[in-house]
């Protein structure tokens, strides 16, 4: 099979992580895969073993058997690109990735009503788009690597004054990691900070602080720390706690949607209410005074890893592709669902001419411009002399530090 997947961009987020694991794993097995990026960028270095090419826009590729949207803003430029059967790959309710009532989040619901085959990462997801939308969704779970993620080197020697690990990126305010820093603000603890966008305030208790970071020192920064604390308010599947639990790490959460797709409270890890940060206090200060309650979270967190793979789900996955190739089955595209489709994505078109007051939350609508543009200029000799000379300059300097 001719396989695609489209990617909105390659900056290190978990649902492009996800993406690697189906892509690789499927190029493993003998097909071809490439990803499509809606950016200039084609670089995934920080997935360990990446090996799948990524290309622009405009090397789409000829003859794709499957074409596999990843996102909200990827769905829409998938009504436009031909594949034999296009896959739209739910990775969470991103309504909510969107300031409430704005242009965004309506246009996000609308991209649930285009004609696709669906499959999401799971459950709750796959009953919400079953309910919502009136969506037979497949159910492709997630797995953990575990040859990415073990114990392993700590970055710094663990020490007798516990080691927090707080994750998600700052600027994103349904991550709750300004939540996160309240919780810990007054524990006597070493507090660590990782996030893909934004620092932590001055004001914040924060000892050491990485930016976006790849996943083999990611895995080397759980291995550093005692308890991840997240307070996220939405998520799909809730990747880093399993990863957590596979570093040897114990974990405290708030009930967020997909937390209970493998955390049990009590068993492999302390769960609060959303947003009760005394009650996530308490929890942590359990777990660094109760040695046998620590140790009971990490045996039970490695239990759960064994049962989380990945070449299962990509088996399911792979069947489902190749049964839909051969019954074609699921999308078939009339010409009223075409045109309808295709009116969803002018909306999607209007709606980014528009003048509309920047938020940090919607960000989309003012890089996509930028790309075109620079899309036009990549064909310059000169300009691309001058960002390499640019990123010289920016890569001698970080190494004078």
């Amino acid at each position: 099979m001719n396989i695609a997947y489209l990617i909105p961009s390659c900056g290190i987020t978990g649902g492009v992580a996800v993406a690697c694991q189906h892509t690789n794993r499927l190029l493993e097995r003998g097909h071809e895969v490439s990803f499509i990026c809606e950016t200039l960028e084609t670089n995934l270095d920080w997935f360990p073993g990446q090996k799948v090419e990524v290309l622009p826009m405009d090397k789409y590729p000829d003859n794709v058997d499957i074409l596999v949207a990843t996102g909200w803003s990827t769905s829409f430029t998938a009504v436009e690109l031909p594949a034999k059967q296009k896959f739209y790959f739910v990775q969470s309710d991103e309504t909510r990735f969107h300031e409430p009532d704005s242009i965004w989040q309506k246009l996000t619901a609308l991209s649930y009503n285009l004609n696709f085959n669906y499959l999401t990462e799971a459950r709750w997801l796959q009953s919400w788009l079953a309910k919502n939308y009136g969506r037979d969704a497949a159910l492709i779970p997630n797995g953990l690597d575990r040859e990415i993620f073990y114990p392993d080197e700590p970055l710094a020697p663990k020490r007798e004054r516990p080691r927090i690990l707080l994750e998600g990126g700052i600027d994103i305010p349904y991550k709750g990691m300004e939540d996160a820093f309240r919780v810990v603000e007054d524990l006597d603890a070493e507090v660590w900070c990782v996030s893909t966008i934004g620092q932590p305030k001055p004001e914040w208790h924060c000892d050491r602080f990485f930016g976006q970071v790849s996943m083999e020192k990611m895995r080397r920064i759980y291995s550093s720390c005692d308890i991840l604390l997240k307070m996220s308010r939405v998520e799909g599947f809730f990747g880093p706690p399993l990863e957590m639990m596979a570093c040897g790490g114990t974990v405290v959460v708030g009930k967020v949607t997909g937390y209970d797709e493998y955390i049990r409270d009590e068993y492999n890890a302390l769960v609060v209410e959303q947003g009760d940060l005394n009650k996530a206090r308490e929890s942590i200060t359990r777990i660094i005074n109760d040695k046998k309650l620590k140790d009971m979270l990490v045996a039970n967190g490695l239990a759960t890893v064994r049962e989380w793979d990945w070449e299962s789900s990509i088996t399911k996955l792979e069947n489902l592709f190749d049964s839909f190739l051969k019954n074609n089955a699921g999308y078939q595209q009339s010409s009223i669902q075409n045109l309808s489709d295709q009116g969803i994505v002018l909306s999607y078109e209007m709606a980014k001419r528009l003048y509309i007051n920047y938020n940090h939350l919607e960000t989309s609508a003012f890089t996509e411009p930028v790309d075109r543009l620079f899309y036009r200029l990549r064909g310059s000799r000169v300009i691309t002399a001058f960002a390499n000379f640019i990123y010289k300059c920016h890569k001698f300097f970080k190494r004078a530090k």
